[in-house]
């Protein structure tokens, strides 16, 4: 666990030094077909924290973009929050279930849970399912304090060499998640 609220980046550079200096990666647009030689990806997506409006479209977005980088990509989702990540808890997205959620409002597709993921046993647990199910992604969907979870397995996964990538997408409805420019505003917010 993250002791506190760091507020310098040498004190998050202690905290975080095998991701701290990542590159930054933005999306743009570009060609609609995927060039041939790419590989299928297997991403999974948690909501964890409170609802928010807008859950179910950024795991829409999410999906569409795995299956335009490659068709046969794959995408699962963790049940009940962080606690599916530690148990292995989680269901397959189909476009079935993708299309039954998109344009709709809450965290219901999965559900979310506020559990946090903080002993080295649950680092472990969750690192094990994702190593297990081959996933090269995780995206967390959530707030400050699933994102303070998703950087926490970021960290480990990195200097263990786990191939899972953790991926924070911020989320909340009281606007107090944001770092611009690059987080003008998070998801949830009116």
């Amino acid at each position: 666990a993250v002791p506190g609220s760091p507020q310098d980046a040498e004190t998050i550079r202690s905290l975080f030094p095998a991701t701290c200096d990542e590159k930054r990666v933005d999306f743009v647009s570009g060609p609609s077909a995927a060039p041939e030689g790419r590989k299928p990806l297997k991403v999974g997506v948690v909501l964890s924290g409170g609802q928010a409006p807008g859950g179910h479209n950024v795991i829409a977005g999410i999906y569409d973009g795995i299956k335009n980088y490659h068709r046969d990509s794959t995408m699962v989702g963790f049940l009940d929050g962080p606690h599916g990540i530690m148990h292995g808890n989680f269901v397959e997205i189909t476009s079935k279930i993708m299309d039954g959620f998109r344009n709709t409002g809450g965290f219901d597709m999965l559900g979310s849970g506020r559990h946090k993921i903080e002993t080295e046993e649950q680092i472990a647990d969750s690192m094990y399912v994702c190593n297990t199910i081959g996933l090269h992604g995780l995206v967390v969907i959530g707030g400050d304090d699933s994102n303070t979870n998703g950087a926490i397995l970021a960290e480990h996964f990195k200097q263990k060499g786990c191939m899972t990538k953790v991926i924070g997408a911020p989320k909340t409805i009281d606007g107090d998640l944001k770092c611009p420019p690059h987080i003008p505003i998070s998801f949830g917010f009116d």
